[in-house]
């Protein structure tokens, strides 16, 4: 009998998801973290054979979970808590982005890397996993904590952090009339865009 390869791909991805799942909880470690591994294990990448062989539909699928999962976590997203936790946890975020950036800029330098390939580092390893550290708070039950508040209000500055990087270097890397103009204006069409559509769902749609 023939089996699409998207089904045994899937049957593949839950199969190998089940039993890291079990051994996580076995040692009593949030389980998102063994998710991560379940894809380590079966991405196309690891030797000594890929496991899964639909690669497109798979990256489909991949991205439609991070969607859902970014979804069910700006559901419990709340200015309040934002504001509650005040300058400090801004203050802390914008820091951490900056310092992280260099980092990651010095060390590509000292791998011998290209300027771009040293910018890009550094913004990928600025931004910490909102989705991840929000699901091992909430399996560890310790999201309701003070300090949980807290490391919510750094992620949520640092995923606006984030599209303001990803806006810049898109802009940079794709526009030959480069300028602290263009990136303002550009950055000003995204928040004239998320603004409006965070008036219609505070404001007129039923809670």
């Amino acid at each position: 009998m023939h089996i699409a390869p998207l089904i045994r791909d899937l049957a593949v991805i839950l199969g190998v998801a089940a039993l890291v799942t079990l051994f996580f909880r076995r040692i009593k470690q949030p389980v998102v973290l063994g998710y991560i591994v379940a894809g380590l294990i079966i991405g196309p990448y690891t030797p000594p054979f890929p496991l899964v062989t639909d690669i497109p539909n798979i990256r489909t699928w991949a991205e439609l979970g991070v969607i859902f999962l970014m979804f069910s976590l700006g559901l419990e997203f709340s200015f309040r808590k934002l504001i509650r936790v005040g300058v400090p946890v801004s203050l802390t975020a914008v820091l951490e982005v900056s310092f992280m950036l260099v980092l990651g800029f010095l060390l590509g330098q000292l791998l011998g890397w290209r300027n771009t390939d040293c910018i890009f580092l550094g913004a990928i390893i600025s931004i910490a996993s909102t989705t991840v550290i929000a699901k091992a708070l909430e399996e560890l039950q310790l999201k309701t904590r003070r300090f949980a508040e807290m490391i919510f209000g750094i992620l949520i500055v640092e995923d606006l952090a984030a599209i303001l990087i990803l806006v810049s270097i898109a802009t940079f890397f794709t526009n030959s009339n480069f300028s602290a103009v263009f990136v303002l204006q550009s950055f000003g069409k995204l928040i004239a865009v998320i603004g409006s559509w965070f008036l219609v769902g505070y404001f007129i749609l039923p809670r």
